[in-house]
Order: C-alpha cells, then structure tokens, then sequence
C-alpha cells in the first residue's frame, strides 16, 4: 500500500533532524526498495537516517536497535552501525506514523567493488564467524524477522515461483534442488543451532577497510534479523560472496576456515552447508524472476540474477551438490 512507504522531501528530513536530535546538515538519499534512507553530513560525522515502511513491526525495529546495542558489548572488536538516540533519549522516532532511527555511518567500500583475495575471503569468515559467536546468547526481542519468502528456512515457499524462471536451464537445476533438498535437506532443520541472525550478509552489506584491502570492516543494514538456523548466515555469505568467482574450492574453504576459527560448525551443519548456499542462490533466482514478472519492462531484473545462475551452475558441474 502506497500509504505505507515513506517519501518526506529533503526539507522535512532537515527539520525533523533537528528537532528530534539537534542536527544540522547535508542531506543525500540513499537507495532503498520498501524503506527511505538518507546520509546526513555535518561538519565532522556522517550518519544515516532510516524511516521505515509501516509495514514493519515497532517491536521487529526496536530488536534491530536492541540487537547493536547488545553487540557493542557481546563482539566489541567488530565494528557495526551504533543507534544515536533522540534529544529524548530513545532510540525509534515517530513522525506521522513512520519510525525513525538515526545511525551511525560506517566508512569502507563495499564488498561488491572490493578486489578479492584468499586473504580477504579469510577475514570474510572470521568476521562472520564472531558475529554468530556473539550472537548464540542472544535471546531476546522480537525475532520474526521481515519477508518469509526471503527466509532459508522457509524457502520451499519460493517454490511458487519456478515457472517464472525464464532460463530453461535454469529452471530445470532448480526444480531438481527443490526436490533433493525437499527429501533430504529440509528433514534436518529441526536438528539444527538456532539463534538469532542477521540474514543478509551479502556483498552490499559487508565494507572492507579503506586502510587494508584485506580486511573487512563492517558489516551494515540488519532488516532481516530473524531467529533461524545459525548455520544459514555461513550459508547466506558464500552465496553472494562467490558471485563470478573462478575458484570456488580456494574462496570457500578461506571462508569457512576463518569462521571456524572463531565458531566452529557442528558435523550436521558441515554436510548441508553447500545445499543451503545453493538454496540462497534459488531465493535470488526465484524472487528477481517474480520481480520481472511484475515489472516486464525492467530487463536488468532478469540480467541481474545472471551470476547467481552462473553459480548454481557450477556448484552442480564441480559436485558442491548432487542433483
């Protein structure tokens, strides 16, 4: 429903800055599908302004607020976005309906425009691999998480859209991953750590350092919080981090290496890692592909989910999965 997405102007961004907390500065937007976000400039920090759809839970918000503020203690050697709190004092705003937090900017390039190397894929796991060690004693908040078709653990629902695939290739891989993973993969959910992940770990999510190109040095945006298997945030990240990688032996193992330096995964997990990869990569496909059915005059939704086909491709041709 249109009511419920944000579109405030650039002068009601800057008075709402600064009465609800005293800023002034430049104002940009910032890209954002269902949601509204800005960079806010002032003569010596940079902070992001989130206005939420209404969609979205105050008590699903309020946990992303909860869940930062709870790192900042339980993995303080990593570095993520910090909650800055109104001139009251609270960390969600609301203005004509709409929540408002205002967040700390993080400087870094983006994983995407990063040059890749073994070391970097290294440090990729070791930062996510302290991630989940801070995050199996979190326990509380509201932890539904956002869209269910975009869940791992739920992505058997995505099924619905395999006819709109319009790679016939394409559809035909994912048809047959649907039903190993139906018979053999999805049986095991239930036996698997759960805890509370960010879910969305992907390369325009993770910045490497602008000091040290193999080093990352943070990790952004946590809409997609959710009480899942804590294994699928491992899963999530090899997904989108090897898009147009040559190596996938080199790059994965650097990964799953360095997260398990600092987490180790249990044997179930180990053996099911590359199917639930592979099943993030069927959500993408799924998903862009219903998204150009929706819009058929946008032709880069169908282009855009080319690397993630490449990929599926390839974890079948060299044996990740079995299908």
């Amino acid at each position: 429903m249109q009511e419920q997405v944000p579109n405030f102007d650039k002068d009601t961004i800057a008075k709402i800055i600064v009465e609800l907390f005293g800023i002034d500065g430049g104002i940009s937007s910032l890209v954002s599908f269902e949601d509204q976000n800005f960079l806010i400039t002032t003569t010596t920090t940079k902070y992001v302004l989130k206005i939420a759809n209404k969609k979205w839970a105050h008590e699903f918000l309020a946990t992303q607020a909860n869940v930062l503020c709870y790192l900042k203690k339980a993995a303080p050697e990593l570095t993520f976005p910090s909650i800055v709190k109104n001139v009251e004092g609270q960390s969600l705003s609301y203005v004509d309906g709409f929540a408002i937090r205002l967040l700390t900017y993080l400087e870094g390039e983006l994983y995407t425009h990063a040059t890749k190397s073994p070391e970097l894929y290294e440090d990729i796991g070791r930062f996510l691999g302290r991630f989940s060690r801070a995050m199996e004693n979190y326990s509380d908040g509201f932890t539904e998480g956002s869209d269910a078709l975009w869940k791992l653990d739920n992505v058997m629902a995505c099924k619905v859209h395999l006819a709109k695939v319009i790679d016939e290739d394409a559809r035909n891989r994912i048809s047959r991953l649907f039903d190993v993973y139906e018979e053999n993969i999805l049986p095991r959910l239930p036996s698997l750590r759960k805890a509370v992940i960010h879910g969305d770990a992907n390369e325009q999510n993770l910045l490497v350092s602008s000091n040290n190109s193999k080093r990352i040095s943070g990790l952004i945006d946590f809409g997609e919080l959710q009480l899942a298997s804590q294994i699928n945030d491992l899963a999530i990240t090899l997904a989108y981090s090897l898009l147009g990688e040559d190596d996938i032996a080199m790059a994965s193992t650097k990964i799953i290496a360095g997260y398990e330096r600092e987490f180790t995964l249990e044997p179930a997990e180990r053996e099911i890692l590359y199917y639930l990869m592979a099943m993030r990569l069927v959500t993408s496909i799924t998903m862009s592909s219903h998204a150009a059915n929706l819009f058929p005059d946008n032709d880069y939704i169908v282009v855009s989910q080319t690397p993630a086909r490449a990929l599926l491709e390839k974890l079948e041709r060299e044996k990740y999965i079995l299908l």
